[in-house]
């Protein structure tokens, strides 16, 4: 569960922190729900006075040190300083220089209730003595080598465009910096519900689910050219827009309303495979690489100037499902790199080689249909290609057989079923893969 954070001011900074007794189911609680809200905010570090609970306990999630630490005391400060700017969760929008020993020795009990003793140094020290001060209702901002180091800045306005997992997954993580006061995520635009399933049921997209989790204000316009839409993000001058698997082409009439660009999160290396499947392009035919270019947005498709790439490995397994996944947590940090340099201009855009732009198309449930008895040679990678959309399908003896990853099949009316065992009780069937 994700938890409000306590700023500065609350309340909870009045009183005095006590020791835990007991490492109790309440409290393993706690430090789920803490771990969960460091990650969505890309934190390094959180007090439990900050998650709004009395206690003294933290954790700290950077690099190798990934610890709990509850009823500490750190024993021993190093002679040796240095100066480093900080900020804060519960300080939004503030950075300054604050001066801190380089090493320290701290006592605590982990969450399995083992008594242990750390040495730490350099930066894990400073995240360690930062988040042991809040123990103490004390915050950065009263350590500041000098209180003219500290700033402030306003939080970047953004409208965000999307609509499967893929792009539901980068919304999370812009949400989390927005809890930190780094954004503000002014409307969330998607398709609309479309019918899904046996029962056709209207389902809302996964951008949708993510935005309505976090309270998030959304449109499902039936048209990006929706005079009403225009008006509403003109009424809110974004800084940005940022997209992520929308589906649709953004006409120059919205692109050209953020004050500072439009920003496209497109999985794959372009010029490579540009359009609506370059993940399940890059598997269908072997890529042993792809990844994400951060791109600014014209009204040609994937045609904008590049600002940013990430290059990863593509594993013999992956699954369009598996692929997508891993993609967008490469964004999720991309993307707020990308963001403060363009915020600030500090990022110079390159013109794509449109000479090797290659194309992918929409995917239809066509596309994904085999004949068993004469199937295509790359049909493992097309199974994993097209996994969860539009799967790989055939038909046998009048029904629809699906061919799914890790040579399991599921014939229409039954539940998946491993494609040996399939074969045993038919034996006709002499597909294989």
């Amino acid at each position: 569960m994700i938890l409000p954070l306590a700023k500065h001011s609350a309340p909870i900074w009045k009183q005095k922190f006590k020791n835990i007794s007991k490492i109790s189911p309440e409290i393993k609680k706690l430090v789920a729900d803490m771990r969960e809200t460091l990650e969505l905010t890309s934190g390094v570090g959180l007090a439990a006075p900050q998650a709004n609970a009395p206690l003294r306990l933290f954790i700290v999630d950077y690099g190798r040190l990934k610890e709990v630490f509850i009823n500490p005391k750190i024993t021993n400060y190093g002679k040796e300083t240095d100066s480093v700017e900080e900020g804060c969760l519960s300080v939004p929008r503030v950075r300054g220089e604050v001066n801190r020993v380089v090493r320290i020795e701290i006592d605590y009990i982990d969450l399995k209730g083992v008594r242990k003793k750390a040495a730490l140094s350099g930066y894990f020290a400073r995240i360690v003595q930062h988040e042991y001060d809040h123990l103490s209702s004390v915050f950065y901002t009263d350590r500041v080598v000098d209180k003219k180091s500290l700033y402030t800045y306003k939080p970047i306005k953004i409208v965000f465009f999307g609509t499967p997992e893929f792009g539901a997954i980068i919304l999370q993580t812009l949400y989390g910096q927005q809890l930190v006061g780094e954004y503000s995520i002014d409307l969330v635009v998607t398709a609309p519900d479309k019918p899904s399933g046996r029962g056709q049921q209207l389902t809302p997209s996964e951008v949708k689910k993510m935005a309505e989790r976090f309270n998030l204000p959304v449109v499902t316009p039936d048209s990006i050219k929706n005079v009403k839409l225009i008006n509403q993000l003109k009424k809110l001058e974004p800084d940005f827009i940022v997209l992520a698997s929308y589906g649709k082409l953004i006409p120059e009439e919205i692109l050209s309303i953020p004050k500072k660009g439009a920003l496209n999160v497109h999985p794959s290396l372009l010029p490579k495979y540009r359009g609506a499947s370059p993940i399940a392009a890059a598997i269908l035919n072997g890529d042993k690489f792809t990844g994400i270019t951060i791109m600014k947005m014209n009204e040609k498709m994937d045609e904008g100037d590049i600002l940013a790439v990430v290059k990863i490995r593509v594993s013999p397994k992956d699954t369009s499902e598996t692929l997508s996944i891993k993609l967008a947590n490469v964004a999720t940090r991309l993307i707020h790199h990308v963001l403060h340099l363009a915020a600030a201009a500090k990022i110079k855009p390159k013109p794509q080689d449109h000479k090797r732009a290659t194309y992918t198309k929409f995917l239809k449930k066509a596309d994904g249909y085999i004949d068993w008895k004469n199937p295509p040679k790359n049909l493992e990678a097309a199974i994993r290609a097209y996994y969860r959309w539009p799967g790989v399908w055939t038909r046998y003896k009048g029904k629809i057989l699906k061919l799914l990853p890790n040579k399991m099949v599921q014939l229409e009316g039954k539940e998946p079923t491993v494609l040996s065992e399939f074969k045993t009780g038919h034996l006709d069937f002499t597909l294989g893969w």
